[in-house]
This record gives structure tokens, C-alpha cells and sequence, in this order.
């Protein structure tokens, strides 16, 4: 008998050990984090609630947002001459305690806010947003959330087993998103047809059945083509193949979910970069491309995506920068948590690095960079 995976609890509904148990048993960190925001309301009478995490040294950004005003929370940062701006330089909890406001970009909101250990990038913090409960009582139901955030945004669970559930996952969702959903729509297909002859009686035409299985036989075709590229990509050995040669057999990949190639731009003497980037930022490089490639073709409906992948020198510094774009709708501003960017991020935080999804007129660009230890 085979176990089945544990299910979130409800945030308005979860108990503090039921919170604890959804994080201890790992999963998706997106979701956790998701999860935890979403339950901070509740737990302390906020109107809404901010997850601000690091984006490198010194700078910091709304990650998570639940409430009313979410989509303005989200993606801002702290105003440089706050109160939790100073606090999380400090890295100082009762610095972070003490805050009683978010000022972001301008904009004030009443505060309660307790510290959340992010990594060597340094604290963030977790807040409840409005609402007219004590301060007391609210710190005191957001400590243990805060707790679990940092539990949950741990790296010290170990890469090799994170990037094998990463792994697991997208191949997960890439079968479900594009395979399964290509043959559900073969299937809507057939079962319009059946429905067709039975009513009709014979009054379908021959070309109009003939239309219906050829749509249905190039649907079966696409859907086999999407699963062979994904079991040829599990086969296949990545560390045998240069950091440049994995990034094109990636784009290659992607063009059956996005039903386009997308373009690839490297350096002009992209040998000097495979030999330059160390294997350990080489993985994370094409793992955010294929996350990215993977994204615009479950969200965006682009026509378009570009992949560019850059080395420079920026002071004393090497740096590695992933750029991928498209022309599609854009960011969801309703979606509390933007999809895709967690798992981008930790790769980013691992070497000193960070991440951030820009607004296109239209379409969205995800910009991922990180310095290379020195030779």
C-alpha cells in the first residue's frame, strides 16, 4: 500500500502543529511559505500580512503578501530611512520586534513584525499588516509563524536531496501541464464528436468527423513528442555535457510546451564560459532556465521567449547573469506568491546572488545573476 502525500492544511483553520507538521514535511517552499502567510491574519487579527526577504546584501523586497492590498505590498521594497529598514541591517530580533510600521516606497502601514533567518544574505522579516489587535498579542501568535518561515526557507536540509525533489517536481508538473493536459483536450475532442453522432443521428458530415480526428490525432502526436523529450532529458547525462550545450539542449526542450524555439543568446566565445563558471553555479544556471522556459509555457501565452546568458566583469567581481523574457500577460497581480521565483531565488542565495521578475510592456522578464568565487 503505497502513502499518500500529506495535504496542506487550511490556513484559517490550522492549528500551530499542523502548520509545523506541513513544514516539517518539506514539499514545495513556495507553497510553504504561501501557506504560513496566509495563516498570519487569522492567527492575529492583521488585515493582511508581508513575507520581506533578502535579494542581496543590503536590499530587501515583499515576497509573499496576503490581504486587501496585496498586489501593492508585493514585490516593494523598504524605504532605506525606515525603522524595519534599519532594523534588518542590524540583524538585530529585538530591533525587528520593536518595528511598528512598513513603510514601502512611499506608502505606511501599521506593523507587527518579528525576524526570519533567510540565509547569508541576511534576516527578513514577517509581518501582520492593519487590523486593531495588540501588539502584544499579535507578536506572540507571530513568533511561532516567524520560526517555522525560517525552518522552512532552511537550506541546510542538504542541496543534493532539494534538488532531487526540485527535480521530481518540475518533471511532475511538466507532465501534468503539457502531456496530460494536451490528451485531455484530445479526449474533450473525441467525446464532442461521440455526443455529435448519437444526437445527430448520421447528420454529421464526413468532413467534419475527419476534421475532428485529425485535430485529435495531432493533439496525440504533440503529447507523445512532450513525453519523449521529458524521459530523453531524465536519461540523459548533464554532467557530460558543457554548461552551453546543456543550456541549448534546454531551449530545445522547451519548444514542445511552448509550441515555438525559444532563443538563446550566450557570450560570443561561449567555451571561455564553460570553462570560466564552476560546475555548482553551471547547475543552477540551467535549472533556472528550465524553471523559466517552464513557467512562460504553463502561464505566460507568449509568442515569444528569449534566454540570455552573460558573463562579466563587474568591479573585482565575475558575474553570471540568466535573463529570460517573453511577450505574454504578464504578472498576475492577484497572485500572492509569484510563481517560479522561490526556487530561482534560493539557487541565487547560494552563491551571493538574487532575483527579480520585471514588468515588460508586455510580458515579464525574470533576471537572475550571481557572482563567481574568485579564481
Amino acid at each position: 500500500m503505497t502513502s499518500q502525500p500529506p495535504t496542506s492544511p487550511r490556513p484559517a483553520e490550522a492549528s500551530l502543529h499542523e502548520l509545523a507538521a506541513a513544514v516539517g514535511a518539506g514539499g514545495d517552499v513556495e507553497d510553504l511559505l504561501d501557506l504560513l502567510v496566509r495563516a498570519v491574519p487569522p492567527r492575529t487579527g492583521a488585515a493582511g500580512a508581508a513575507l520581506v526577504l533578502p535579494q542581496r546584501r543590503g536590499e530587501w523586497s515583499v515576497e509573499v503578501a496576503e490581504g486587501r492590498e496585496a498586489a501593492l505590498l508585493l514585490g516593494a521594497a523598504p524605504d532605506p530611512g525606515s525603522a524595519l529598514h534599519a532594523a534588518l541591517v542590524s540583524g538585530d530580533p529585538e530591533a525587528v520586534g520593536a518595528v511598528d510600521e512598513l513603510a514601502l516606497e512611499g506608502r505606511t502601514w501599521s506593523a507587527t513584525a518579528e525576524i526570519v533567518e533567510a540565509g547569508e544574505q541576511g534576516p527578513g522579516a514577517l509581518l501582520a499588516v492593519g487590523g486593531e489587535t495588540s501588539r502584544r498579542a499579535a507578536r506572540r501568535a507571530l513568533e511561532p509563524l516567524a520560526l517555522l518561515v525560517s525552518l522552512a526557507l532552511d537550506d541546510r536540509r542538504g542541496t543534493a536531496e532539494q534538488d532531487l525533489d526540485d527535480e521530481r517536481r518540475r518533471i511532475a508538473r511538466d507532465l501534468h501541464d503539457l502531456a496530460i493536459q494536451e490528451l485531455f483536450a484530445v479526449g474533450m475532442e473525441l467525446e464532442g464528436l461521440t455526443s455529435a453522432l448519437d444526437e445527430a443521428a448520421g447528420a454529421v458530415s464526413n468532413a467534419t468527423i475527419r476534421r475532428s480526428v485529425e485535430t485529435s490525432l495531432l493533439g496525440v502526436e504533440n503529447a507523445v513528442a512532450q513525453i519523449r523529450q521529458i524521459v530523453q532529458s531524465l536519461r540523459r547525462e548533464r554532467s557530460e555535457a558543457t554548461l552551453s550545450e546543456r543550456l541549448r539542449h534546454e531551449t530545445g526542450l522547451a519548444t514542445a510546451g511552448l509550441g515555438f524555439a525559444p532563443a538563446l543568446r550566450l557570450p560570443r566565445n561561449a567555451a571561455a564560459m564553460d570553462a570560466e563558471v564552476p560546475e555548482e553555479i553551471a547547475e543552477d544556471v540551467v535549472a533556472v532556465v528550465r524553471e523559466a522556459l517552464a513557467n512562460a509555457a504553463r502561464h505566460a501565452h507568449a509568442s515569444a521567449v528569449a534566454v540570455s546568458v552573460t558573463l562579466f566583469s563587474e568591479g573585482v567581481d565575475r558575474v553570471v547573469q540568466v535573463a529570460v523574457s517573453d511577450n505574454g500577460r504578464g504578472i498576475d497581480p492577484s497572485v500572492s506568491r509569484r510563481s517560479g521565483l522561490a526556487n530561482m531565488s534560493s539557487r541565487a542565495r547560494r552563491h551571493q546572488g538574487w532575483v527579480d521578475a520585471i514588468s515588460l510592456e508586455p510580458g515579464t522578464m525574470i533576471n537572475w545573476r550571481v557572482t563567481l568565487p574568485p579564481a
